[in-house]
């Protein structure tokens, strides 16, 4: 088996820079992880919220904390830091391979989509709260064997405001639909996929920062041992 992860992003039009965050980062027991954050507003002010979530959530896991117990610490982190008063979304999805699990962890208010071969969707939206603005608050987790073909998406909710503007707000179902035709693709083409929809509903000017991270569990490769990363980042 091989790992895909792929992250398709763009700003809220006219606004930059975005308020969105992702990073991957290789677990020291074996694996991935990808971690996703959106801050309280935009622009610059929640750039930097999402900056320090992810910032502090990548360095527990490098120092090998289970993702639960990232998810806490780092709302501890930012409940502490700035005294309740902002909040931010917080998704880890984790291909873990010392334990042969997906895990999958969520503080946010939009759902992470599974994708078992070709079609059948599983959506994650029990409810989970934002992190820092409440004194306990815990993550929703969910794990699944790391087999393939298995694929985990995961946005930001520009995806879920999606055709707000023209009174046609992107609804759950039509997500895991859009998603489910996307799956025969590559991690690539799903997230580049699932960014198009979203901006097509915009009419080509996202109405808020749109995040879309794909992990996919597909068969072998021909690369061997060679692990690959490849970034395009518009100047």
């Amino acid at each position: 088996m091989q790992l895909e992860i792929a992250v398709s992003k763009t700003d809220k039009f006219g606004v930059s820079p975005g308020g969105d965050t992702v990073e991957v980062t290789e677990r020291p027991t074996g694996g991935l992880s990808v971690v996703l954050s959106d801050g309280q507003g935009s622009g610059a002010a929640a750039k930097a919220i999402s900056s320090f979530v992810v910032s502090r959530a990548i360095s527990l896991i490098a120092e090998g904390a289970r993702d639960g117990a990232v998810a806490r610490a780092v709302h501890d982190a930012l409940y502490a830091q700035r005294r309740a008063q902002v909040s931010a979304t917080l998704t880890i999805i984790s291909a873990d391979t010392n334990h042969g699990q997906l895990v999958v962890s969520r503080n946010s208010n939009c759902p992470v989509l599974v994708i078992e071969g070709e079609g059948e969707t599983r959506l994650l939206e029990a409810e989970a709260v934002p992190i820092g603005t409440r004194r306990m608050i815990r993550p929703q987790i969910e794990q699944f064997p790391l087999m393939e073909p298995r694929t985990v998406v995961a946005f930001s909710d520009g995806i879920l405001a999606a055709g707000r503007g023209s009174g046609r707000p992107a609804t759950p179902a039509e997500l895991a639909s859009v998603a489910a035709s996307l799956a025969r693709g590559s991690a690539a083409e799903v997230s580049r996929g699932m960014l198009r929809w979203a901006l097509e509903r915009d009419g080509g000017r996202a109405g808020d920062d749109i995040s879309v991270v794909a992990l996919k569990v597909a068969g072998d490769g021909d690369g061997g041992q060679v692990r690959e990363m490849t970034v395009h980042y518009p100047l």
